[in-house]
């Protein structure tokens, strides 16, 4: 038993010192289940649309994009009915909560934190309309980054085009209330407060409002769901057990944490639509 513990070790030391087989990493890092049905894995299944798929890359990222929602959708109907159920009981008995853990419960609690995120930078009646848009987002990129997690599986979070469409949302949001509001101070803020340097100042709001910031929203995402799936697949080939748990804990915690600064981000854009006529 000690030759063979022995006779470990130089592979071990081996493996270490030459490092991962990046080739094979990268292979099994973009497998996907999605992969096995028919037009994905070929690139056709998106050719109806105009859209030319190497790979399947982007099918695969449409299909988890889907998953995520249905099952988001589900948690939703699984909430309404449970506070349906709850309000059926009237009186004060429906406010208190379930002896266990329950859909509910955890909407009581999500529901309050994105409310009380968003109520420090947005006034009470502006959280209530916007609320479905923040909340919206959160449940959708965490689900999104958490089913990366999953074993071959991708998270749709990885693909540019997912997250500039969450960030071009977010982008309309900030226009509509900002131009829909008061779109005297707002246009007089990009113009900014010397006349004849307006068309520059313009300029340089323009780029950073319409790319600079959905751009950095979205690369950040994608960039730090990608090196998160890329550490847990090296670290996955390097070991088979304890440190991928620990690693899958991580990021269990980066998809959490991605999630927030998502939100937290586009609260702040939306907030700063809101509050231009108090600059001037």
């Amino acid at each position: 038993m000690s030759t063979a513990l022995f006779g470990l070790v130089p592979d071990l030391l081996s493996r270490l010192l030459t490092g991962p087989d990046l080739g094979g990493l990268l292979q099994v890092a973009n497998f996907s289940w999605f992969q096995l049905l028919p037009g994905v894995a070929d690139g056709h299944l998106l050719e109806p649309l105009g859209i030319h798929d190497h790979g399947g890359h982007t099918a695969v990222a449409v299909l988890g994009a889907w998953l995520v929602c249905g099952f988001v959708i589900l948690l939703a109907l699984l909430g309404r009915m449970g506070l349906n159920r709850a309000r059926a009981q009237g009186g004060l008995q429906q406010y208190v909560p379930s002896g266990g853990f329950s859909v509910v419960d955890l909407f009581d609690v999500f529901v309050g934190a994105i409310r009380n995120l968003a109520g420090t930078m947005l006034e009470e009646h502006d959280v209530k309309k916007l609320f479905p848009l923040f909340g919206g987002l959160f449940l959708y990129i965490f689900f999104c980054n958490a089913l990366g997690l999953l074993p071959g599986m991708l998270p749709p979070t990885e693909n540019i085009s997912n997250n500039f469409a969450m960030a071009s949302v977010v982008l309309v949001t900030y226009l509509g209330i900002g131009l829909g509001r008061n779109p005297g101070p707002f246009i007089k803020h990009l113009a900014g407060p010397i006349i004849w340097l307006a068309p520059l100042i313009m300029s340089i709001e323009l780029l950073g409002l319409l790319v600079i910031r959905p751009g950095s929203l979205s690369l950040r995402l994608m960039g730090n769901i990608v090196g998160d799936h890329m550490v847990l697949g090296i670290m996955s080939d390097l070991t088979k057990a304890v440190i991928p748990s620990l690693f899958l804990a991580l990021g269990t915690f980066v998809s959490f944490l991605q999630a927030f600064v998502f939100t937290l981000l586009s609260i702040i854009y939306v907030s700063m639509s809101i509050v231009h006529d108090d600059h001037h």
